[in-house]
C-alpha cells in the first residue's frame, strides 16, 4: 500500500484503517454504552448489533461464548491467561501453562506471573517448518500432573505467516482434556478460512487493528461455563468479565471492518501475488540468502527471508530510506538488536535469527500491486546483495 509516497509493507504489525470506517465515524454515537440516558441507549443498541454480526459470521453461539471486548489481543490474551491461573490459585489447584517457542511475545511473558504464583510453564516442541509435534505434545499434556492445563494455540504466526491447523487443536484437546485458547490475531484477511472457528475449542482472541478497525479495541470469544477472574475490576461491565467504558467506536469499526473483508477478500488472489512476489525475492537472493518456512503451510500476506552476513537492522534501515517500511520479525521486537525468538525455535542460528526481513501484505493485495511495488522493492534490494 503506497501511503504519502512510502510503501507500507507491515501490515501483520497494523493496517491502516479501512475506508469503510473513515465513512462512517462521524456517524458513530459517542455516549456510554453503560448511561441510563438515550444517547448511552442508542450507543448500548449498537454495541448489542456488532456482538451479534460477531456470533454469526464466526458461527459462534451465544449461550456457549461470550463476547469480551478489550484494548487488544495483548489485553485479552493476559486477561485469559492470568484469569484461568488466578481462579485455579483461588481453588488451590495446580495449574500448568503449555506454549510454543514461536508464539507471540505476550504468551512467552507471562512466565514470571505463573512462576510467582507457582505454576508451571511449559514449552512444547515444534520442527524445523515451525509446525507443532502433535505426539510430542500429546504425551508432554498428558503426563503432566496439574489439575488445570491450559494451552495456547497460535493460529496463524505473525512473523512467519505459518498456518497451523485448528482440528490439530481438537485433536489435543480431545487427547488430554486440556483448556485451548486460540491466538486468532493474524487470522482475518490471511487465510481464506478466518471466519470458520471450532466451538469445540475454548478461547479464541482478535485485535482490531490487524484488519483496518481502530486500533485500542479487539474482542474475544469465551466459554461462558470457565470462570475467569477478571483483570480489571471496576464497575461490573462485561458481565464482570472486563469492567471499565466500551470503546464504543472501536467495537464499531470491527463491524464495519469485518464486513469489508468478508465482502472483498480472494484468498488465492492474494497468495498468487505473494507467491509471484517471492520469487522475484528469491531470484535475486540465489545463494545469498533464502525464504523461511516454504515447505510449512502459510497465510497468503507474508514473506519472511534473511541475507546471509546481513543484519535485519541494517537491512531494514536501506528500505526505509528507500521510502518502504517493513519489519524486521514482531512489531513488539522490531526495535530491539536482537535474534528472533521465533527462528531460534524453529533451529535457525543466532546470526540467521538476527537477519530476517519481514514483508506483510494488505488483505486486498493483487498481482497488479505486487509488480507495482516490486518496481519500488527490487532496487534497495539488489544494493544490500550487491555490498554483501
Amino acid at each position: 500500500m503506497n501511503l504519502k509516497n512510502r510503501l507500507y509493507l507491515d501490515h501483520n504489525a497494523t493496517t491502516p484503517v479501512s475506508g469503510s470506517v473513515y465513512e462512517h465515524i462521524k456517524e458513530m454515537p459517542f455516549a456510554n454504552p453503560s448511561s441510563v440516558h438515550g444517547s448511552g441507549k442508542k450507543a448500548r443498541r449498537e454495541v448489542g448489533i456488532v456482538t451479534d454480526f460477531l456470533h454469526d459470521l464466526f458461527q459462534m453461539e451465544s449461550n456457549t461464548f461470550e463476547v469480551v471486548y478489550h484494548s487488544g489481543a495483548t489485553e485479552g490474551i493476559n486477561t485469559i491467561a492470568k484469569g484461568l491461573a488466578l481462579e485455579a490459585k483461588k481453588a488451590g489447584e495446580s495449574f500448568t501453562f503449555f506454549y510454543l517457542g514461536s508464539d507471540h511475545s505476550c504468551i512467552n511473558n507471562q512466565k514470571g506471573f505463573l512462576h510467582a504464583l507457582g505454576f508451571d510453564y511449559k514449552e512444547l516442541p515444534i520442527d524445523e517448518n515451525g509446525a507443532l509435534l502433535e505426539e510430542q505434545a500429546i504425551k508432554l499434556i498428558k503426563e503432566n500432573p496439574s489439575s488445570t492445563k491450559f494451552l495456547n494455540f497460535t493460529w496463524v504466526n505473525n512473523e512467519t505467516g505459518i498456518v497451523f491447523d485448528l482440528a490439530q487443536a481438537e485433536r489435543i484437546k480431545e487427547a488430554t482434556g486440556v483448556i485451548v485458547h486460540v491466538d486468532a490475531v493474524q487470522a482475518v484477511g490471511k487465510i481464506s478460512n478466518w471466519f470458520n472457528l471450532s466451538s469445540n475449542l475454548d478461547f479464541y482472541t482478535f485485535s482490531g487493528h490487524k484488519f483496518g478497525a481502530l486500533k485500542g479495541c479487539g474482542f474475544s470469544f469465551v466459554r461462558a461455563e470457565l470462570p475467569l477472574m477478571p483483570l480489571l475490576n471496576g464497575g461490573g461491565q462485561q458481565l464482570g468479565r472486563r469492567s471499565g467504558t466500551e470503546n464504543t467506536f472501536g467495537i464499531l469499526s470491527l463491524k464495519l471492518a469485518l464486513e469489508e473483508v468478508k465482502e472483498g477478500y480472494d484468498h488465492a488472489g492474494q497468495r498468487a501475488a505473494r507467491d509471484w512476489f517471492e520469487d522475484q525475492i528469491q531470484g535475486l537472493l540465489a545463494d545469498q540468502g533464502e525464504v523461511i518456512g516454504k515447505k510449512a503451510k502459510r497465510n497468503g500476506n507474508t514473506i519472511y527471508f534473511f541475507l546471509y552476513e546481513v543484519s535485519a537492522q541494517n537491512a531494514a534501515m536501506v528500505f526505509d530510506m528507500a521510502g518502504i517500511d517493513l519489519s524486521n520479525g514482531s512489531a513488539c521486537s522490531s526495535g530491539a538488536v536482537v535474534p528472533s525468538r521465533v527462528l531460534l525455535a524453529m533451529g535457525y542460528n543466532e546470526s540467521q535469527a538476527k537477519s530476517a526481513l519481514r514483508v506483510s501484505f494488505a488483505w486486498n493485495f493483487n498481482h497488479e500491486d505486487a509488480q507495482n511495488i516490486w518496481d519500488q522493492f527490487e532496487g534497495p534490494l539488489k544494493r544490500l546483495l550487491s555490498n554483501n
